[in-house]
């Protein structure tokens, strides 16, 4: 089953993140627990860790760029092989995301 990595709401509404680095490429195996990446905000540098083991399918932001608390990441499944929806998918899983309450 593919899952989102949502940059974590937690860090505040409207609150814009950098990526700094990712721990983990896209087809890695990843364990719970496993860093997959660092985040920085204008008061803190954020350490997002995989709530459970799958593969990493795809990232959707590089090192470097900014996105918003909400917006999906990445997404990550339970199998190498499984198929991963189109990028134009990721867009859409973003907006929805924004929505979804917490």
């Amino acid at each position: 089953m593919i899952r989102r990595l949502l940059i974590p709401v937690e860090m505040g509404e409207n609150v814009e993140v950098r990526v700094l680095d990712w721990f983990k490429a896209e087809g890695d195996r990843i364990a719970d627990g496993d860093a997959l990446v660092e985040l920085e905000t204008d008061k803190a540098i954020v350490l997002v860790t995989a709530k459970q083991a799958g593969v990493l399918r795809r990232q959707f932001v590089p090192a470097g760029e900014w996105l918003a608390a909400g917006q999906v990441a990445a997404w990550v499944s339970d199998e190498p092989d499984e198929p991963v929806p189109s990028a134009r998918d990721a867009a859409a899983e973003s907006l929805l995301a924004s929505f979804e309450i917490t």
